[in-house]
């Protein structure tokens, strides 16, 4: 295996999460010189939300009445006229308390985004541009929006615009009800970070206190509650947040999850709401390939149930329930139109398992029993484990990160539904948005590989719907947010 070149220029090393990128490029064998430098959903006919109340019992007090004895005195005459006192009963009422059942606060649950784009267009995959040349060689400098314009491509019959650019690296973004655009950052080169809103001019302020290391956010449907996932410290815990209306301190919602394989990886990952109302939470494994830590009195380490799974959460009692298993790490979630699952999985760091699986409810994907995929130390499967497929394998060190499935109307008709997905590394197969539409007929053939949908990126880490229909791209190394818009 070839040795590959790490990045000659990257300031943002200063901290560990270069140390995965290298690993990650020096075992995908590609040559990529890099020189740039650095300093430190919802669509116009998402899901629209319509109350389900869920009923809870929980105890209120009702008066009710309950004889008790109280003694009065009564005179009674004896023989010798000496009047003497009697006791007897009266009643009086007092309150005593009864269990009755109200409401608790309703679930929200989606109705269906139709199909009511533009016309079908089929476009071309976008082009690559020369990967040197530019104001910092191998990349235009940050702030060369003029070459980064020029560099990054989509499709003929779209364009490309720049929308702003964040104080950080971005990691997940979606919008809010209010129509603004909000991601979670990682601040000054560090793990720490916060979540930040970005107005309609590109202006951002920090909207939340900080986080260790955030990743996922989601809001709340029919709502303004942010929810948050992130590590509770640095190399430990992992932890689901709630951001209050209006944004300020994070408030824990668990703080018990599983977490980390390494400090930038595998972790409580990107989260979403289903069309049921519940939150969607996808988490890493603990280990790479279930390595034991005591190889000699223990083959394999033991896999927790909630450990390479994805969660279904309900958001007002954090009841947690595994969805789907075996998946090592889980990094984005998305429903289609249809209600499908979909997620991001990344592979083992000797390369295999980046893939994108269509998840059912109570499914095992497989995650730690690849030997099939050429892991000589992973262990075997356990008796009559039945293992789901993948739904579409991508190639190795391509590593998948965010993931959105179309149900926009700005558009062309044809691409409802097809999932967009940022492919991180820094590959001859990745820096670039894909599209995949699963009604493709030559989907599932040997041959088969996503389009390029959007090219010239350096670290593309999500992607999403805008509010209009437009797809919105953030890339981790600037913090640029770009929007991609079909004018036909």
């Amino acid at each position: 295996m070839n040795q590959k070149s790490a990045f000659a220029s990257f300031n943002l090393c200063v901290f560990a999460f270069c140390f995965f990128l290298v690993a990650c490029d020096s075992a995908a064998g590609t040559q990529q010189a890099f020189q740039a430098t650095l300093p430190a959903t919802q669509a116009a006919n998402a899901p629209i939300y319509t109350a389900t109340p869920t009923l809870t019992p929980s105890l209120t007090l009702t008066p009710t009445l309950t004889p008790t004895v109280t003694l009065t005195p009564t005179l009674t005459l004896t023989p010798t006229l000496t009047p003497t006192s009697t006791l007897m009963p009266t009643l009086t009422p007092s309150p005593t308390l009864t269990p009755s059942p109200v409401p608790t606060q309703p679930l929200f649950t989606l109705t269906p985004a139709a199909n009511a784009g533009a016309a079908a267009f089929v476009n071309a995959p976008a082009v690559f541009q020369l990967a040197q040349g530019w104001s910092c060689e191998d990349f235009p400098c940050e702030d060369d929006l003029d070459g980064w314009m020029q560099r990054i491509r989509v499709p003929n019959g779209y364009t490309l615009e720049h929308v702003g650019k964040l104080p950080g690296q971005p990691m997940q973004i979606t919008y809010g009800p209010d129509g603004a655009l909000y991601a979670t950052v990682l601040e000054n080169g560090s793990r720490d970070g916060a979540v930040y809103r970005m107005a309609a001019d590109g202006s951002s302020e920090r909207y939340s206190g900080t986080l260790v290391s955030p990743i996922g956010l989601a809001f709340q449907p029919g709502t303004s509650v942010l929810y948050v996932s992130a590590r509770v410290e640095v190399n430990a815990g992992g932890g689901l947040y709630r951001i209050p209306e209006g944004g300020g301190e994070p408030e824990p919602v668990i703080t018990d999850l599983p977490c980390c394989f390494s400090l930038v990886d595998n972790q409580p990952n990107g989260l979403t709401f289903g069309p049921d109302g519940y939150l969607y939470l996808g988490v890493g494994s603990l280990t790479d390939h279930a390595e034991s830590l005591t190889p000699r009195t223990q083959p394999s380490a033991e896999v927790l149930p909630d450990e390479a799974a994805i969660l279904r959460i309900q958001p007002h009692t954090a009841t947690v329930e595994v969805y789907a298993s075996g998946i090592r790490n889980p990094y984005d979630l998305a429903f289609n139109a249809a209600g499908q699952l979909y997620a991001t999985d990344n592979g083992l760091i000797a390369g295999p398992g980046d893939r994108i699986l269509a998840v059912d409810e109570g499914g095992n994907y497989g995650w730690p029993y690849w030997r099939t995929r050429g892991c000589a130390d992973c262990p075997l499967p356990p008796p009559r484990t039945t293992i789901a497929p993948d739904w579409l394998p991508l190639p190795d060190y391509s590593l998948p990160r965010g993931i959105a499935a179309y149900t926009g109307e700005q558009f062309p008709a044809n691409l409802f539904n097809n999932l967009f997905v940022a492919l991180w590394n820094g590959t001859a197969e990745a820096q670039r948005i894909v599209r995949i539409d699963p009604n493709d007929p030559r989907f599932g053939q040997e041959g088969y590989a996503p389009e390029p949908f959007v090219t010239g990126l350096i670290r593309p880490v999500d992607v999403t719907v805008a509010p209009d229909g437009s797809l919105v791209i953030a890339d981790f190394i600037y913090g640029h947010i770009w929007r991609v818009r079909y004018t036909g």
